[in-house]
């Protein structure tokens, strides 16, 4: 860690740029922010473990920014909210704990493969309805929505990008909500506790490279409340392109590493 004695102002700067560009755009599409945040995390030269922690911390942020403008706009249902809270919490901490000592190289090929089929099966039929009109919580979505929930939690705690894609299509195609709905419900649930506590577990495991939390912060409160606004004001279909172009290329990045070693 001595490359990291000398943060300078520059590098700072950086940081929350990078910050508030992926809070801004993962408020646009349900999730992604990893897609822009990490990889500037780990071409300053931070080791994985500590860009995944800076980067958790960022997106720890992004659900207050976001969720209080869809708050403002009534679009967050607080009993959909708590379930996803709860049920997710243990297995991001799990998670966070095997990021720690387990690589996510052999996970993230597999995790690419299924973005990428439930976009070509989404693009197949109708993603969700334009209009809001939820499936009651039953004793059956409650247990099939959790049994989806726990491992997306533990692959947010574990690997993170990408992680709110899955939320975003157990929204989707499980409750039936709209596009932007569902969107407000990722980063309202995944934002606020799954990535908050993640960042938690983080700092308890003393990953977080302190002198970058400012920029990180402010951009990611910043970004996401920018975005969240933008979004509400382009609607739907909007928001429906943005999140199926950022599952895809999601699914491509994390693919790709795997095809290129067995095809390269």
């Amino acid at each position: 860690m001595e490359q990291l004695q000398d943060i300078t102002l520059t590098l700072i700067l950086l940081t929350f740029v990078a910050s508030f560009a992926a809070c801004f755009f993962s408020s646009l599409s349900g999730g992604g922010a990893g897609l822009i945040l990490l990889p500037v995390l780990l071409f300053t030269g931070l080791p994985f473990i500590n860009a995944l922690a800076s980067h958790k911390l960022a997106v720890g942020f992004i659900g207050i920014g976001s969720t209080y403008r869809y708050v403002r706009e009534r679009l967050v249902d607080w009993r959909v909210f708590w379930w996803t809270a709860i049920v997710g919490l243990p297995f991001v901490i799990l998670g966070t704990r095997f990021a720690a000592s387990v690589p996510g190289e052999v996970m993230e090929p597999l995790v690419g493969g299924v973005i990428i089929a439930m976009v070509l099966l989404t693009l197949l039929k109708k993603a969700a309805p334009d209009v809001l009109e939820p499936r009651r919580l039953s004793p059956r979505i409650l247990l099939i929505g959790s049994l989806l929930l726990v491992p997306a939690a533990f692959y947010s705690g574990w690997i993170s990008a990408g992680s709110g894609v899955f939320t975003t299509f157990i929204y989707l195609w499980l409750m039936r909500y709209d596009q932007l709905h569902a969107t407000a419900m990722t980063l309202a649930a995944n934002g606020i506790f799954w990535n908050g506590v993640g960042a938690l577990a983080h700092v308890f495991m003393g990953h977080v490279i302190w002198p970058l939390a400012p920029g990180l912060i402010l951009g990611a409160l910043l970004g996401s409340y920018f975005g969240a606004s933008f979004g509400i004001k382009r609607g739907n279909r909007f928001l429906r392109v943005m999140f199926l172009a950022t599952a895809a290329v999601t699914g491509v990045l994390l693919l790709y590493p795997w095809l290129a070693q067995q095809f390269g």
